[in-house]
């Protein structure tokens, strides 16, 4: 655990996958907040009681707020205490329940009309099916307007998720996945728990990284992996993520002439028959929607 400020602590959560990063998660000492709840990984639950412990702080004492609803973030909900108050989206609750399922089946099924090869339709399902979590069904959710401390601004955005929660400390601000330093392809295929479809993202993630840049007034932006950054850090990173993506949609539109977007995820995959992992998949099919 490492201590920030004379309020704020970081502790870096290791994954049960080794390859995985590990997931930061922040304890707002004074506000006896968490924010994020860090993977499914016992270890780190037993760890994370230890640096309460030492802080001379009960677990049961402790309110959650959450980021976004993606397994690293949520996973250790599993073990806390049922009275634990976790303040989140509304959302978050769907993806441990059959609808979810169902959803991802239906959504996928419209990815073979598109003409998507069955490979990339195959990982695409494995990601979606990865984040249900049926244990969330029993978590004590409570209305995030609600969220009983007065020191902590609530910024509702979407983009790395159909809806990802910022949250500010003075000018701390504790972003989860939205800006991550050295991962460009951050714009995941999703179900949005609304309409139960698949949801490309792009353009909302464009807009409301725009938001932040200009209209935050960032100190420090703590991100749900990797190190803290300013704005300086964070612009420069957005830039790589632009540069990288008009480099994909230039090579898209030189390569070929298309009317449509069913035609062209046919032809996109004719012609780059090794680019089907999900992440890169995400990022394309948002730039060409």
């Amino acid at each position: 655990m490492k201590q920030i400020t004379s309020d704020v602590y970081l502790m870096k959560m290791a994954q049960t996958d080794s390859r995985a990063p590990q997931v930061n998660v922040y304890f707002l000492k004074n506000e006896k907040l968490l924010i994020d709840a860090g993977p499914d990984n016992y270890p780190c639950y037993l760890e994370l009681q230890q640096n309460l412990k030492s802080l001379g702080i009960n677990l049961k004492q402790v309110s959650v707020v959450i980021t976004h609803h993606h397994p690293d973030h949520v996973g250790l909900l599993k073990y806390f205490p049922e009275e634990t108050a976790v303040y989140a989206d509304s959302g978050v609750r769907y993806y441990g329940t059959t609808a979810y399922l169902n959803a991802i089946e239906e959504q996928t099924q419209q990815l073979q009309i598109l003409g998507i090869p069955p490979h990339a339709i195959d990982q695409i399902k494995a990601q979606l099916q990865k984040r249900f979590l049926p244990f969330l069904e029993n978590v004590n959710f409570k209305d995030l307007n609600r969220l009983p401390v007065s020191s902590i601004r609530i910024h509702r955005l979407r983009g790395h998720s159909p809806a990802d929660i910022v949250f500010q400390k003075d000018n701390f601000f504790f972003g989860g996945d939205l800006i991550l330093k050295g991962i460009y392809f951050n714009v995941l295929l999703d179900i949005d728990p609304v309409n139960q479809k698949l949801c490309l993202l792009n353009q909302e993630y464009e807009q409301n990284i725009k938001k932040i840049l200009t209209t935050f007034k960032i100190q420090t932006w703590c991100p749900g992996h990797g190190d803290s950054m300013n704005l300086s850090s964070l612009v420069k990173v957005n830039h790589k993520y632009q540069k990288l993506r008009q480099l994909i949609h230039q090579r898209i539109t030189q390569s070929f002439s298309f009317s449509d977007y069913d035609s062209a995820v046919r032809e996109i995959y004719s012609y780059f028959p090794r680019l089907n992992d999900y992440f890169y998949l995400s990022d394309i099919l948002t730039v060409i929607k």
